[in-house]
């Protein structure tokens, strides 16, 4: 106790460096784990001698990007070993036709690479023509006030669309109108439509106005999806399909 009080700054000192090498030591073996091996240990012995190349991750997007029920895909990537391809489709793309793109993903790899790596194939789609409804409805789903009715997702904003309307009007009609307005009451069915370099889309919704209830609450209907997005497929080393979730 008296070398402390003696040598108060020294102590200090002593208790401060201790203090940053126990914490040093702890952020080590957080990430190089206590054995001195790599956060993955020995689950990625032998990667070194299948590596999937950059030109085959650009064959990959070039080979998807061909295909005319695609609109985008993100650059391939790599999580331990496993390979995802992140893919968006047009709107009007079936399920089907969605899951025969994972083909393009394995078609690229050896079978050596397809002996020792997973692949993950996320497909989603921007659900551009999607339409909802807020506002006031009482228990018999009518809306007590004004209503507007537009796009789920602004189409403007989005590159992939490159028309898009909205009216009451069951033919196509691409007004570049984002919403509808419905003050009078009735039953009224809005659409929507939107193109992408895969085809044309068309959704609806049905809006009931009827002003005079006593009570009601805000509620959001939206139109109903044709195609349920998205999927993801997950393909296990050594196996010959894909089997397909809605789960990450």
């Amino acid at each position: 106790m008296d070398f402390i009080r003696k040598h108060k700054l020294t102590t200090f000192i002593i208790l401060v460096y201790t203090i940053i090498i126990i914490f040093l030591f702890f952020i080590y073996n957080m990430f190089i784990g206590s054995s001195g091996m790599p956060v993955y240990g020995d689950r990625l012995d032998g990667i070194e001698e299948v590596p999937i190349t950059e030109e085959q991750y650009t064959k990959i997007m070039t080979d998807l990007n061909s295909e005319s029920s695609v609109v985008a895909v993100e650059e391939p990537s790599l999580n331990g070993k496993i390979l995802q391809v992140v893919i968006t489709v047009g709107d009007t793309t079936q399920t089907n036709t969605a899951k025969s793109l994972a083909e393009k993903v394995t078609a690229t790899l050896t079978e050596e690479q397809k002996n020792f790596y997973d692949v993950q194939v996320f497909i989603t789609k921007d659900y551009h023509c999607t339409l909802e409804a807020t506002g006031q409805m009482d228990e018999e789903g009518n809306f007590i006030e004004n209503v507007t009715v537009k796009f789920e997702n602004d189409p403007s904003k989005n590159d992939h669309v490159s028309n898009y309307g909205i009216s009451n009007k069951e033919t196509v009609d691409y007004n570049n109108n984002q919403e509808y307005e419905i003050t009078e009451d009735g039953t009224y069915v809005i659409y929507g439509y939107t193109k992408d370099k895969v085809g044309e889309s068309k959704c609806s919704i049905k809006i009931v106005k009827k002003e005079g209830a006593t009570s009601a609450t805000e509620q959001t209907i939206k139109s109903s999806l044709n195609e349920s997005f998205p999927i993801i497929g997950y393909r296990r080393k050594a196996t010959d399909s894909f089997v397909w979730t809605k789960d990450r």
